[in-house]
């Protein structure tokens, strides 16, 4: 007998034991329980149950009605249609609802029941209410920001009107609701002596010449009948696109407006800046089966508009002499090549001066050409840079990248940091950081090589801010083409960056005047100092890498160690190197 009184007793401190587990587990979780019994049609809340409903009688036993009495008046019909649904049916109450507080607040409650009876016995209700608020408040920011970044992707940051992004996308869409015999027309603007306001003023005067002229654009679009976009699709390139065209005379009235507004004098911090607006636009009829054609047509409106003293208008006519026809067509080349992933990226590796293991890779853009085959450098970015495409083909080479180590580190492959170009007007502009956090990740190793010339003098607050966020976020920072020019001493001083890569155009003179080894040694011990290590491009041969053995630097990169090579052939050179 004393042995089983032993056995319950153990029993039931083993039961007590889980009994304290199961109520410290409900507190922490800060679950509140309740329970309903049929029998007696009473409702019984625990005090977390109370805290929740902000009650602070103390009074556990509640009527059986006051749970409906706290439901948010918006879910109330729609919990109870769904309690009375699982009440029928025999099923589990899961929900989430609102709920409003004895003390006016309203919380996210999520509410778990079930029916538990026995045989002979009346049902008994039992449930559990987590407050669920701040998870909803943190979906909602996520949301919130997820649009943003949905929006800021599609939005020029600067004047607040959709980028060249949307701008394909809208046009797309258009075309693809078009029927046959609708009539559309796109606007392409383009900026006269902006450059000049820019570079006299500098670039706050040039910011709010593009903010003025964006809202200008897109109040005067606002005051037609017919609705259209205003976009803004380069640096002072500006595009309205009409789904529907406006006739003749409305167009004509108005570009008439726009050349008037945008060459009034605009006040900026007391000095009148004068700029005025080139204007071409085209008609097209039902979908053109190629997009690209308007825009040429567009475009060589333009040209003509400007070829004809600027600050005024044309419209499209077959008759025109197209000479800018080859422009034209690179700059809608150039245009489709980034929306159609054209550029892609070949990787030169850098080596360690010392162990010639490979430490690094520079990303080299290449062109893709479905036309004329793959293209250098060379042969595209000069008329990319003036149709002020640089920016946004800084911004393709970026996510490449990051895209190319995404998919290395998912096959499990050791890679170096890859250093690209960063332009200084995209390290300026505020739509830079939120870029790159809409790409960037951990596994990521990545470089912005700047270049020295981008900073003859001190470095504007923008710039400084944006740097500091990026290698906050782990991001390299190095100067590219060290030594180039005057300002070498405080481009690192300035910039502080991690390596300083000497310029080519140093290095080459090295095999005919052997003297220039005291210059190169001079620019590594000047790196040294500001704690930046040395990188030595332009190892193009044998006599030049030998060379080096009598420099203090730290990287070598040239084609006498390794050219360019694509993606998978860099990849299949790391399986066979080391890698530091």
């Amino acid at each position: 007998m004393k042995h089983v009184d032993r056995d319950m007793l153990a029993e039931s401190e083993d039961l007590l034991k889980v009994i304290g587990k199961l109520q410290l587990a409900v507190a922490a979780s800060q679950m509140g329980v309740w329970e309903y019994d049929e029998a007696t049609n009473s409702v019984h809340w625990d005090d977390r149950m109370l805290e929740i409903y902000g009650i602070t009688d103390g009074m556990n036993k509640r009527p059986d009605d006051f749970w409906e009495r706290h439901i948010h008046p918006d879910d109330i019909d729609d919990m109870i249609a769904y309690s009375e649904e699982c009440r029928r049916e025999n099923k589990d109450f899961k929900r989430d609802y609102r709920i409003i507080r004895e003390d006016g607040k309203v919380r996210y409650i999520r509410s778990l029941a079930r029916n538990i009876s026995a045989p002979g016995e009346p049902s008994k209700l039992v449930g559990v209410n987590i407050d669920v608020t701040e998870d909803y408040r943190r979906a909602d920011e996520l949301k919130r920001a997820q649009t943003k970044l949905q929006h800021d992707a599609r939005h020029d940051a600067l004047t607040g009107l959709g980028n060249r992004r949307a701008l394909d996308e809208v046009t797309m869409e258009a075309f693809s609701l078009m029927g046959q015999r609708d009539r559309f027309c796109l606007v392409l603007i383009d900026l006269d002596h902006f450059k000049e306001v820019n570079d006299s003023l500098g670039h706050l005067a040039g910011d709010f010449i593009l903010t003025s002229v964006g809202e200008i654009l897109r109040s005067t679009v606002e005051k037609f009948d017919i609705p259209g976009t205003a976009f803004r699709v380069g640096g002072d390139e500006f595009a309205i696109f009409f789904p529907t065209a406006p006739s003749d005379e409305d167009m004509i009235t108005l570009c008439e407006a726009l050349v008037y507004l945008v060459g009034s004098p605009m006040t900026f911090q007391g000095e009148d800046c004068y700029i005025g607006a080139s204007i071409g636009y085209a008609f097209g009829v039902g979908p053109p089966k190629n997009p690209s054609t308007i825009f040429s047509e567009a475009d060589a409106a333009l040209y003509e508009a400007k070829r004809n003293g600027r600050s005024g208008y044309r419209a499209y006519r077959r008759e025109f002499d197209l000479k800018p026809a080859a422009a034209t067509n690179t700059r809608r080349d150039l245009l489709n090549a980034l929306a159609n992933d054209e550029f892609i990226c070949h990787y030169q590796p850098q080596f360690d001066a010392e162990t010639l293991s490979i430490v690094g890779a520079e990303a080299l853009v290449r062109w893709n050409c479905p036309q004329r085959g793959l293209l250098p450098p060379a042969r595209f970015l000069q008329a990319a840079a003036e149709m002020n495409l640089i920016e946004d083909i800084d911004d393709h080479v970026f996510r490449h990248v990051a895209k190319q180590q995404t998919r290395w580190h998912e096959e499990g492959l050791d890679y170096p940091t890859i250093a690209l170009n960063t332009s200084a007007n995209r390290l300026r502009a505020p739509e830079f950081v939120p870029a790159v956090d809409q790409v960037l990740r951990p596994h990521h190793k990545i470089a912005v090589e700047l270049l020295e010339t981008a900073f003859l003098d001190e470095i504007d607050k923008e710039t400084q801010d944006n740097l500091d966020k990026i290698r906050e976020r782990g991001i390299r920072i190095d100067l590219d083409d060290f030594g180039s020019g005057h300002s070498s001493v405080a481009a690192l001083q300035a910039i502080k960056p991690h390596q300083a890569k000497i310029d080519r155009s140093l290095v080459a003179p090295l095999e005919e005047n052997p003297r220039q080894m005291m210059t190169l040694r001079a620019l590594c011990r000047i790196a040294r100092l500001a704690q930046a290590k040395t990188v030595i491009e332009g190892m193009e041969n044998g006599m030049l890498l030998a060379a080096t053995r009598y420099l203090d630097c730290d990287v070598l990169q040239g084609y006498a160690l390794q050219r360019p090579m694509p993606a998978a052939d860099f990849a299949a050179l790391l399986r066979r190197g080391a890698v530091d």
